[in-house]
């Protein structure tokens, strides 16, 4: 489930342009709104020898995250706390250890909080404050439908990109159109599309991993059946919500990334993972 990073473009002639590719550095410009009335944030990811850098994650300034292919670990950096977490399968099982003793309770809340009236549920909800969330934890309580992607043999282009248009649904509820681009069409290093394909499938293994203590806390991971389906999303339209946003690829380019991006800060205290903010 705001920042905005520089780049630089790097034009070429056409005979310098193919061996450059082999060593240049992906940065992908994309333009995000949170909601249908608000105006578009700029931003940046940014991909450079197997990590890749998303300054401003959700559009808050203050919060980066920075992916690691070798080591499969997402780190999120929040520079208004001045906190370092760690997101990797190892961290998610800890997580797992700790609830296991407590699910049964856990599930027992849930299934109590879905029973109440709205009046009810709105009383505790004033004494618990904004912290827990009891309509989301009432959801605990029931099934989750899968999400699956589904093609519409269409395609478009986005930014000059080809790609192919498809469906986001939870069980027969929209959550969102997408349109996926393949290596060719982003026409990025190989290495570059390999380190993308390797985030998306972290972040399977992450939700699949952590997505039973999630419910029990009345959290929302949700995972995606690709259903054969291949490709980088260049486009996303949220249709979850009345006041849809999305987030648009705006550009591609082949640039020299500053090593000193893919670092984080030295002086910054180490957090545990925790489901919680």
């Amino acid at each position: 489930m705001k920042k905005r990073t520089p780049v630089c473009c790097l034009l070429f002639a056409t005979c310098l342009l193919a061996p450059s590719l082999a060593s240049a550095d992906a940065v992908i410009d994309l333009l995000l709104k949170k909601n249908a009335h608000t105006p578009a944030i700029s931003q940046a990811i940014q991909v450079k020898a197997g990590a890749i850098m998303l300054k401003g994650v959700g559009g808050d300034r203050e919060v980066d995250a920075l992916y690691r292919r070798q080591t499969e670990s997402l780190v999120i950096i929040d520079h208004r706390k001045q906190t370092i977490m760690t997101v990797d399968e190892g961290e998610v099982a800890r997580v797992n250890r700790q609830t296991k003793d407590v699910e049964p309770l856990l599930q027992g809340v849930a299934s109590q909080v879905a029973k109440l009236s709205p009046e009810q549920r709105q009383k505790w909800q004033e004494l618990l404050g904004d912290t827990i969330s009891l309509d989301t934890m009432a959801k605990a309580a029931e099934p989750l439908p899968a999400m699956h992607l589904l093609s519409t043999k269409r395609t478009k282009k986005v930014a000059g990109i080809r790609c192919q248009e498809v469906h986001l649904q939870q069980g027969e509820t929209p959550m969102a159109d997408l349109c996926l681009a393949e290596g060719e069409s982003l026409k990025i290093p190989a290495e570059d599309e390999a380190t993308l394909r390797a985030l998306l499938a972290f972040y399977e293994r992450i939700v699949s991993q952590g997505q039973g203590t999630a419910r029990q806390l009345g959290l929302s991971l949700p995972t995606v059946s690709m259903d054969g389906m291949s490709g980088i999303p260049v486009s996303i339209q949220d249709l979850s919500r009345d006041d849809n946003g999305g987030v648009t690829v705006s550009r591609i380019q082949t640039s020299a990334v500053d090593p000193a991006v893919m670092t984080v800060p030295s002086n910054y205290r180490t957090v545990p993972l925790s489901l919680w903010p």
